[in-house]
């Protein structure tokens, strides 16, 4: 693909916004299942564990198995334009039978689909984006993809609410699986395949050797950079505790005070969407500004914005009614969307041109196979012990969450330790090359 033609400014913002577009229809199928986990549990007469399965564990395990070897061979010079555009029709098709599924065994089986879809999605955009921007510019045009992330949460919450309230949860699982299938084909028609890269100085051909290493050895190559591992753990533990919250949250609004599942649902999706779209484009902002004077720099921000979660967490969870508990809910909303631009452009930029994809995909094991597959299972689990010995559902996952959001102490270890790393990356490398395989 060296002989591919340059791409102009504007035809690299579109393809940017068409994937932010993208990655908002990916978040709406993904967690639309949140806020229709109550009357999904009551249709199926499930056990919270049995949710924590639905919106976390069938979902991740499939997600983390096929990520990394869709990213291998992405990596290894896959159409990156052509293979998004498929799995986003792919998945969408999945999320529409999931709305036709007859039995919890099915529905499992239908959730597995829409991750085997969405394995490579992640992966592969960030590899695209890292090729149409420099490592100075990419924090700030991850936060441009990572805000696809609140709108989908926003508009899979309102959306799921508001039609399972009136319809069904059927029919909402139906509305949002459609319009990925138009998406795929505009996509198709606006997106071009960049030169892998090419915006990086000194690695504008994608090298025979980097391409054709085995996965093994990429793995290992990866493995070798301690800043790259605690960027990795980090990621791992930060999405445990902020997936829980995620999945479990509006149900705990539900049961503690006197709301309706549509006013639940749009009321945690604008909160969702309004702070997560900030802190997404703040924590990308402050990433590429901060950025420029040493990788390290990008995580303080992100490292205080944790630290203040844990209070803010706590006064949501002890809120004297459901609005206050909204209202109370968008400060950590925002602070928590601080680290995800600068970890994704962490783990562009700690990476090879050639190992790009496998790169991230490690990234999206960590934050789906620890984050998605366990953050929700550990919560309900921990819930219905708790609600057994307190005979109180809604006590039983105020408990639980509460100790999920103090293992936000863990994440914060890591992303310290990962400053210390970067600094010696930072002496190495410097802020605006990736580093060559050997």
């Amino acid at each position: 693909m060296s002989d591919l033609p340059a791409i102009s400014a504007n035809r690299r913002r579109a393809i940017l916004g068409m994937l932010c577009v993208i990655y908002a229809l990916n978040y709406i199928d993904r967690q639309i299942i949140v806020i229709l986990q109550e009357p999904i549990k009551a249709d199926f007469q499930l056990k919270d564990w049995h949710l924590g399965l639905l919106t976390g564990g069938a979902f991740a395990v499939v997600y983390a198995a096929m990520g990394v070897p869709i990213a291998h061979w992405v990596d290894r010079g896959a159409r990156r334009t052509r293979l998004i555009a498929l799995m986003l029709l792919l998945w969408s098709v999945m999320t529409v039978l999931c709305g036709m599924a007859r039995g919890y065994g099915q529905f499992v089986l239908a959730r597995m689909g829409v991750g085997v879809a969405e394995a490579g999605f992640s992966p592969t955009s960030h590899a695209l984006i890292s090729d149409l921007y420099s490592a100075v510019e990419r924090p700030r045009a991850l936060g441009v993809f990572a805000a696809g992330v609140p709108i989908g949460i926003m508009a899979g919450l309102a959306i799921g609410g508001l039609l399972a309230e009136w319809v069904s949860w059927r029919f909402a699982l139906l509305v949002v699986g459609l319009p990925g299938i138009l998406a795929a084909l505009i996509f198709l028609h606006v997106a071009r395949e960049p030169k892998r890269g090419g915006a990086d100085p000194g690695h504008d051909m994608l090298s025979p050797s980097g391409s054709q290493i085995s996965l093994v050895k990429a793995m290992g190559h990866l493995a070798k950079r301690r800043a790259f591992l605690h960027v990795i753990v980090g990621t791992a533990v930060t999405a445990l505790v902020q997936l829980a919250i995620m999945a479990w949250l509006p149900s705990f609004i539900l049961r503690t005070y006197d709301m309706t599942l549509s006013q639940v649902g749009v009321g945690v999706g604008l909160v969702a969407g309004i702070g997560g779209i900030a802190g997404a484009l703040l924590g990308g902002w402050q990433g590429s500004y901060f950025g420029r004077s040493g990788m390290h720099r990008m995580l303080f921000l992100p490292i205080i914005g944790l630290a203040l979660c844990i209070p803010c967490y706590f006064a949501v969870l002890h809120a004297p009614s459901g609005y206050a508990a909204l209202w109370l809910l968008l400060p950590p909303t925002i602070l928590s969307g601080l680290w995800a631009a600068p970890a994704i452009a962490l783990t562009q930029n700690l990476a090879p041109v050639a190992l790009r994809a496998r790169a991230s995909a490690l990234r999206a094991v960590a934050s789906n196979l620890v984050g998605l597959a366990l953050g929700p299972l550990l919560t309900g689990v921990l819930s219905d012990r708790f609600a057994a010995s307190s005979g109180s559902a809604a006590s039983g996952l105020k408990n639980a969450l509460i100790i999920m959001v103090l293992l936000f102490v863990w994440a914060i270890f890591h992303w310290s330790l990962a400053i210390l790393a970067l600094r010696r990356e930072d002496a190495d490398y410097g802020t605006n090359l990736a580093p060559r395989l050997p």
